[in-house]
C-alpha cells in the first residue's frame, strides 16, 4: 500500500508522468495485479482507484508540508526566545509567584474572558489567589449547608501588553505537581489552558520582548505594590508547614486590622509598649545597634491570665505598624534544624509570634531523682509534664534561633504566656526578652471604654434593632458605661468574660446595665467553684505523689535489709522515711485544720443568725468533734500508708 501511496503522490507531483500515458497505464505498469484491484473497487465499491490514490497522496504532501511549517515556526519561536527575549524565573515556593498570578488575575485574564475556567469548591483561605475573588466579596451570611462553587480562570502561556512592553508569562509543571493535562513537546512538560488553575506552587517564567529585564524587573514591582494595597485593610498572617520533605512558611491568612484601642489593658503600658516598637523601628535605631555592636533584635513576653487579650494585642500591633505576623507553632516543628530554617527565613522586619510558650512541650533540664523532690518542687512542674506532647525541637534549638550567632537580625519576637514564673530562665534573660508586658484582668476604667466601644455608632454596621438604642443621646451612653463600670469589681474579670457578656446584649445597652450585678454574682460563684475544685484536683495529686514517694523509699529501704552489706545505706533510708512520714503527717494535719475552719465558720454564722450565740464557741469544740461534724474532712491512713506503715516497722526493727 505504501508502495501505492508513493507512486500516486510522485506521478501526482509529476503531472501527467510520461507524455501520451495515464496514471493508470503506469499503475497497471509498475504495479502487478493493479487491474484486478481496479475491477474490484469499481465493481463493488463503486470507486475508482486511481482517484483514491491520488486524493490520499495530495493529503499525505499537505500534511508533511504543515508538519514541516509548525517544526520551522517552533524553531523560529525558540530562536526568538532565547536571543531576542529577557526573562526572569520565579520559583514555585517564592511570595512573589502568588502576586504575579495574583495581577494576572486581576489584570489580565479576568478581563479576557476565558472560556476555559476550573471549578472547585470555595473555602477561606490565603491571599494566595486574591484574583479568583475579583470584584466578589465571600458571603458567609447565608445559611447554605453547601459550599460555594468557585469558578476560576486558568492558563499555561499568556501574553499581555503592559507599558508598551509585550510580556509572556508561562507556568511550568513540574514532576511533583498534582496537576495533569500538560501537553508534551521535545519530551518537556508545557503546561496549557486544560491544565489546572494557578495555585502559586508551579515555577512562573516571566519573558519580555526586548534585550533588557529592566521592564520585567518594573513589572514585578507593579504586582508587589498591587499585592501590598490589597493588603493595606489586613494583617498578614503566615503559619509554617512542613511536609515530608521541607518546612516553610506558606500557610497565609488575611485579618481584618484590629485597632490598638480595642484590646484593653493599661494605657500607660500600652503607650510605653507603642513608643518602644516605633523606637525600634526607626532606621536611626538600627544604626546605632549596628555602630556600637548590638544585635538588631526586640523580645517581648506578653504574660497574664487566658482571655486578657494576648494574642490580639500582637494582631493589633502588626497591623497599627504594617508588618507581617509570622505564627510559629513549635511543637509542629520536627527538629532545631527546622527551626533554624523557619528563622532564617523571616523576612527582615517582620513580626515572630510564639503563642503559649510556656506549654509547648520543649525540652528542659532532666528530670530529678524521685527521693530529692519535694511538694514545693512538685507545685512548680512544667506543663510539658501533664500529657502535653513533647516536640523533638530543644531548648537549646530555641535559644539559639532567638540570639545566636546565626539568628536573624530585624525582626521582633513576642511570646505569650499564661504562667511567666515557669518559663526557663534562660529563655526570658536580658537581650532575648527585653521587657515583659503584663496583661491582667479588666479594671473598671477599661471596662468603661470596652461598654462605649460596644455600643458606640457604627457608620458601617447595621441599624441597631432596638428604638432605645437607636434613640440613646452620647451623654446618656457615657453615664450607662460609667454605672456599668462601677457595677464590676476591679481586677476581677477578663476581658474576654466581660465583652462576652456584653454581646448577649449587643442591640441594648440598658438591658446589659440592669443585668450585670446579677452576672456579676453568677460569675463569681462560677469561679469560686472551679478554683474549689482546682485546688481539691491538686491536693489529691499531692497526696499520691506522697504516698508513691513513701512507698518507693519503704520499698528501697526493705531491698536494703536483704542486703547484709548495705547497712549504712539502710539507716540512711530508715532515717530519710522517718522524717517524710513525719512530714506527710504534718501537711495532713495542716489540711485537715484548713477544711475544718471554713465549716465552723458556717456554722457560727448559721447559730449567731438564730439567736444562738452562746450555744457554740470556736475555741471549745474539740477538735476531733469539728471534724466530724465538716464531713470526716481529716484524712486517715489508707490501704498504702498502711502498707508503708508495717514495712516501715519491719525495716526499722531489722535496722535496730
Amino acid at each position: 500500500m505504501n508502495s501505492l501511496l508513493t507512486l500516486a503522490s510522485t506521478s501526482s507531483l509529476l503531472g501527467a508522468g510520461t507524455p501520451g500515458v495515464s496514471l493508470q497505464e503506469q499503475f497497471e505498469e509498475r504495479i502487478p495485479g493493479f487491474g484486478v484491484l481496479q475491477n474490484f473497487f469499481k465493481t463493488w465499491l463503486r470507486l475508482d482507484l486511481t482517484t483514491v490514490l491520488t486524493v490520499a497522496a495530495l493529503m499525505g504532501a499537505a500534511s508533511s508540508g504543515v508538519q514541516s511549517l509548525k517544526a520551522t515556526g517552533y524553531s523560529i519561536y525558540w530562536w526568538i526566545l532565547r536571543f531576542l527575549t529577557a526573562s526572569i524565573s520565579i520559583a514555585g515556593n517564592d511570595r512573589l509567584n502568588r502576586e504575579v498570578l495574583n495581577w494576572l488575575g486581576s489584570q489580565v485574564l479576568g478581563r479576557q474572558g476565558s472560556r476555559v475556567l476550573t471549578a472547585h469548591s470555595e473555602t477561606i483561605q490565603s491571599d494566595a489567589w486574591a484574583f479568583q475573588r475579583v470584584n466578589q466579596e465571600r458571603n458567609d451570611y447565608n445559611h447554605e449547608k453547601r459550599v460555594p462553587v468557585q469558578y476560576l480562570p486558568t492558563f499555561g502561556v499568556t501574553w499581555f501588553i503592559h507599558e508598551r512592553n509585550l510580556f509572556m508569562v508561562r507556568r511550568i509543571l513540574t514532576n511533583s505537581s498534582h496537576y495533569s493535562g500538560a501537553s508534551t513537546y521535545n519530551g518537556n512538560k508545557t503546561p496549557d489552558e486544560y491544565s489546572g488553575a494557578p495555585q502559586g506552587d508551579e515555577p512562573l517564567l516571566v519573558m519580555c520582548l526586548g534585550r533588557s529585564v529592566e521592564p520585567i524587573k518594573r513589572f514585578l514591582g507593579t504586582c508587589r505594590d498591587f499585592a501590598d494595597k490589597q493588603r493595606e485593610a489586613y494583617v498578614t498572617v503566615r503559619a509554617s508547614k512542613q511536609p515530608h520533605y521541607d518546612v516553610s512558611w506558606d500557610t497565609t491568612i488575611l485579618r481584618p486590622l484590629r485597632p490598638l484601642e480595642t484590646i484593653h489593658f493599661d494605657e500607660k503600658i500600652k503607650e510605653e509598649l507603642v513608643a518602644d516598637i516605633s523606637s525600634y523601628l526607626d532606621s536611626n535605631t538600627r544604626k546605632y545597634y549596628n555602630g556600637r555592636g548590638i544585635p538588631y533584635r526586640r523580645g517581648y513576653l506578653l504574660h497574664g491570665p487566658p482571655g486578657t487579650g494576648k494574642t490580639s494585642l500582637s494582631l493589633a500591633l502588626a497591623g497599627m505598624f504594617g508588618l507581617e505576623l509570622y505564627l510559629l507553632h513549635i511543637p509542629g516543628v520536627r527538629e532545631d534544624a527546622s527551626l533554624e530554617k523557619l528563622f532564617t527565613a523571616l523576612p527582615p522586619r517582620c513580626i515572630v509570634l510564639l503563642e503559649d510558650i510556656d506549654a509547648v512541650g520543649v525540652k528542659r533540664r532532666a528530670p530529678k531523682p524521685v527521693e530529692d523532690t519535694d511538694d514545693e518542687d512538685e507545685d512548680e512542674k512544667s506543663e510539658d509534664e501533664t500529657g502535653v506532647p513533647r516536640t523533638s525541637c530543644t531548648l537549646s534549638g530555641l535559644l539559639n534561633v532567638l540570639d545566636g550567632v546565626a539568628s536573624q537580625e530585624g525582626r521582633i519576637v513576642l511570646m505569650t504566656s499564661n504562667f511567666a514564673e515557669k518559663l526557663d530562665k534562660a529563655l526570658v534573660r536580658p537581650g532575648r526578652v527585653d521587657r515583659m508586658i503584663y496583661l491582667g484582668n479588666i479594671s473598671q476604667r477599661s471596662a468603661e471604654l470596652m461598654f462605649l466601644r460596644m455600643y458606640a455608632p457604627d457608620r458601617n454596621g447595621p441599624v441597631p434593632s432596638e428604638k432605645d438604642f437607636v434613640d440613646l443621646p452620647e451623654s446618656e451612653l457615657q453615664a450607662l458605661a460609667l454605672k456599668f463600670s462601677q457595677s464590676l469589681p476591679d481586677d476581677l474579670f477578663t476581658p474576654a468574660q466581660l465583652q462576652g457578656y456584653l454581646l448577649s446584649y449587643r442591640d441594648s445597652p440598658i438591658r446589659a446595665v440592669e443585668g450585670i450585678e446579677k452576672w456579676v454574682k453568677e460569675e463569681q460563684a462560677t469561679m469560686n467553684e472551679a478554683k474549689e475544685k482546682a485546688e481539691n484536683a491538686s491536693e489529691r495529686k499531692k497526696r499520691k505523689r506522697r504516698e508513691a514517694r513513701l512507698k518507693a523509699l519503704a520499698k528501697a529501704a526493705k531491698a536494703a535489709k536483704e542486703d547484709d552489706d548495705s547497712t549504712e545505706d539502710l539507716e540512711a533510708l530508715v532515717e530519710k522515711l522517718k522524717k517524710e512520714k513525719e512530714k506527710a503527717k504534718t501537711l495532713e494535719k495542716k489540711e485537715a485544720k484548713e477544711e475544718v475552719t471554713p465549716a465552723i465558720d458556717d456554722e457560727s454564722k448559721t447559730l449567731e443568725a438564730n439567736g444562738d450565740e452562746g450555744k457554740m464557741n470556736r475555741d471549745s469544740l474539740p477538735a476531733g468533734e469539728t471534724a466530724t461534724e465538716a464531713g470526716g474532712s481529716v484524712v486517715e491512713a489508707t490501704g498504702t500508708e498502711k502498707e508503708i506503715e508495717t514495712q516501715t516497722n519491719g525495716v526499722t526493727e531489722a535496722s535496730t
